[in-house]
């Protein structure tokens, strides 16, 4: 599945990051804060994306939602994220 332009557009004008709710920057697919918990080579692609060709910016998303969902997938299993008494 790719992004058309309007997705595009719609996706850089929103106010609230898909991820986790925060405030972000106009232009960029997630916050800030999402963009720095991924390695440095992904986060190219989510920023200035109404710049960016649509076949960059769908494969930057579907790359960040894979690391974010087997990166914190590994934590939880390690007993990361989670209180202990």
């Amino acid at each position: 599945m790719t992004m058309r332009r309007d997705d595009l557009i719609r996706l850089s004008r929103q106010q609230k990051c898909p991820r986790c709710d925060f405030d972000k920057t106009g232009g960029a697919a997630i916050c800030r804060r999402c963009r720095e918990k991924l390695p440095r080579h992904m986060r190219r692609g989510l920023e200035s994306v109404e710049a960016c060709d649509e076949s960059t910016v769908s494969r930057a998303i579907r790359a960040a939602a894979n690391y974010f969902d087997v990166h914190f997938q590994s934590i939880r299993r390690f007993g990361g994220g989670k209180k202990r008494r």
